[in-house]
């Protein structure tokens, strides 16, 4: 096969994982170092693989009524006994209460949880996960796990292992720690 049919299929190949966004910018270092090109094309991949995951997850989990949000609250419901108040929900997630309000208000109209004075203190609610709640969570739950385990499933135990160590190296990249600790400052 020849070189330049080999960079045709890469081409192609790119095309369908890349964004609109990522072609625009990937043209703009079409003459910067291979080593620059490459790294920013990789770069690319990785975010477009984790925005077809997510925009799937979200499809996936809306034929349950669900929003990754309102998945979670319940998943955490559910590992807590079917009881919390909407603060220990706040604090288990690392969301604020106003994010809580709005994601149990749309469960309560669903029927999947129920909101009921705490019989310590009347001041406070305590949010039940009902039958309907625990249903759809448990099936919800299951569909979601197959299917995240059929993306990764044509992957061998070392390239799964390789993807990892990757991942994390990436992750703890000093570039991205000192954006991160610009952001908090």
């Amino acid at each position: 096969m020849s070189i330049d049919l080999l960079r045709r299929q890469d081409k192609l190949r790119l095309m369908n994982i890349l964004e609109s966004k990522h072609h625009v910018m990937l043209s703009e270092l079409a003459h910067a170092a291979p080593e620059q090109r490459d790294s920013v094309k990789l770069c690319f991949e990785l975010l477009s693989a984790a925005t077809a995951i997510n925009r799937a997850c979200a499809v996936r989990l809306a034929r349950h009524s669900l929003s990754e949000g309102r998945f979670v609250i319940l998943l955490t419901l559910k590992q807590a006994g079917g009881r919390l108040s909407p603060l220990e929900l706040a604090t288990r997630l690392s969301i604020t209460t106003g994010t809580v309000t709005g994601l149990l208000d749309g469960l309560q109209r669903d029927g999947f949880i129920k909101r009921k004075p705490d019989p310590v203190d009347r001041r406070k609610l305590i949010i039940l996960l009902t039958a309907p709640g625990r249903e759809v969570v448990d099936e919800a739950f299951t569909a979601h796990t197959e299917w995240i385990t059929a993306i990764v499933q044509g992957l061998s135990q070392e390239l799964r292992d390789t993807l990892s160590e990757a991942i994390h190296a990436i992750s703890a990249s000093q570039a991205l720690a000192a954006e991160g600790q610009a952001q908090g400052s």
